[in-house]
């Protein structure tokens, strides 16, 4: 393929991501405001998911294998992401597994399926930080999310997730700021995450 052809289609290719990066992030709003749902589990339950994050440690890389303290704190919450499924938020609590100031942390969607836990998404797929948002927007029965990772107090990395049909999986990207007079800001980032 002749060096001018190929660079016409980067330049289309970028083009297209571009709009698909700013078509994605035209609807998201602001912050969620209202709280989700703790939750109180049964202790099977709790034991299974528990079960479940031990076995996962290495894969989703927050902390190390013999360090299972971080398990004694984690937080159950629902999370509004199907009208026919129960879906839990689990996020680890302070420690390896969560920062200092106790917002960017490791974080799982689980939902039961009969006894058993069944993963929607970890921090392997890059499920980390703090919920941002929950969308209207749905794919394969479940709600889209977008994530925060603080990055200072005027500023946040955001990444849009998207249900596959078995895992929750990050289709983009963008930056979110506060300027000094308090305007609210969504920068769409340079590309489209490919899954």
């Amino acid at each position: 393929m002749p060096a001018r052809l190929r660079l016409v289609l980067a330049t289309a290719l970028g083009v297209q991501c571009g709009v698909a990066q700013s078509d994605l992030w035209q609807h998201v709003g602001a912050p969620l405001t209202k709280k989700i749902a703790r939750v109180t589990l049964g202790q099977s339950q709790q034991q299974s998911i528990v079960g479940l994050l031990k076995a996962r440690v290495s894969l989703d890389g927050w902390c190390a294998a013999d360090d299972a303290e971080w398990l004694n704190n984690l937080s159950y919450e629902t999370i509004p992401l199907s009208p026919q499924v129960k879906v839990l938020l689990v996020e680890a609590g302070r420690g390896c597994a969560r920062g200092g100031q106790g917002s960017n942390g490791a974080m799982w969607l689980i939902r039961f399926d009969g006894l058993k836990p069944t993963l929607l998404a970890s921090p392997q797929q890059g499920f980390n930080g703090w919920i941002y948002s929950v969308e209207p927007t749905t794919s394969s029965g479940y709600r889209d999310i977008v994530l925060g990772w603080h990055m200072s107090a005027f500023e946040a990395d955001l990444s849009y997730f998207r249900f596959d049909g078995k895992f929750y999986r990050a289709i983009g990207s963008a930056t979110f700021r506060e300027d000094e007079d308090g305007t609210q800001r969504i920068i769409p980032g340079p590309r489209t995450i490919v899954p």
